[in-house]
């Protein structure tokens, strides 16, 4: 992938990689109920910048720009002109085979007739997936995902027999969503990985296959005594996601899973009797 050079006004960074005069920045927490997720200040700066871009504030100015001199007291771009001699070295991103993307500066000034401010540095040099938001464990789990369809044997109608036991399975569909994060379009691709299912006697069995009906028999069960059970499925969820602004529409991991329970039907197990007849 190579990343096209913004214009003098453009995408800003969601992660930046700061130049090395650039301090650590603290992190706003956000509440995701289980789970908390770290926003950066580029992050918080790259939402200030996407709003400004929709509104165009006549009195905040962006553009991009190299980083001149890192060992200045005051850090230059060259927005206004060449850059002097440098006396530091701007160390930039390794991206792969990505181009790392300029720094992204700004300028303020109190009304439309004052003079602007100078220049200053919000963004340092970034690689292109750093600008991209992550989707987390906490979104994933967001998703209203559908339990997969579970089936048994003997079905509803069939008669379960104590010491004969019973088939279930899935089917592993892939479940699509189409979602937002932080105002960026996000297609999200959720399947099946892992099977846990409790028979209601105490017995329980985890699997990753998705079974299927006799004579596969990968989920069985013969249940010991007779009574009334219910079979419940916990399944685990793996996914993927691609942001609508990645230029290479690559799908990404999501670093997480997501869990879906099932509940079939309560059914009797019965002991199968011989009588004689005349």
């Amino acid at each position: 992938m190579r990343f096209r050079r913004p214009p003098a006004v453009g995408v800003i960074c969601l992660a930046a990689l700061l130049v090395l005069t650039t301090p650590a920045h603290a992190k706003t927490r956000v509440d995701l109920g289980e789970d908390e997720v770290g926003l950066s200040d580029t992050l918080d700066r790259y939402r200030e910048y996407r709003s400004w871009k929709a509104r165009k504030n006549p009195l905040v100015d962006y553009a991009y720009a190299r980083l001149c001199n890192v060992d200045s007291q005051h850090l230059e771009s060259d927005i206004d002109g060449e850059c002097s001699p440098p006396n530091g070295t701007v160390v930039l991103p390794g991206c792969d085979e990505d181009e790392p993307v300029m720094p992204l500066w700004r300028r303020t000034r109190v009304t439309v007739r004052s003079p602007w401010s100078n220049w200053e540095m919000r963004i340092g040099w970034a690689c292109p997936d750093d600008l991209l938001p992550q989707l987390t464990r906490a979104d994933f789990r967001r998703l209203t995902i559908e339990p997969t369809a579970t089936h048994r044997q003997p079905g509803a109608r069939g008669t379960v027999l104590v010491n004969k036991g019973i088939i279930g399975w899935v089917e592993p569909d892939e479940r699509t969503f189409r979602t937002s994060l932080l105002d960026y379009g996000i297609d999200v691709v959720t399947w099946p990985v892992e099977y846990t299912w409790e028979f209601g006697d105490g017995h329980t069995l985890t699997t990753t296959s998705p079974g299927g009906p006799y004579p596969n028999r990968d989920v069985e069960h013969v249940y010991e005594q007779t009574g009334m059970f219910t079979v419940t499925l916990t399944t685990v969820w793996e996914g993927k996601y691609r942001v609508d602004e990645d230029e290479d529409h690559e799908w990404r991991a999501i670093d997480g899973t997501a869990l879906t329970t099932a509940t079939l039907a309560p059914f009797e197990v019965t002991e199968l009797r011989g009588h004689l007849v005349g």
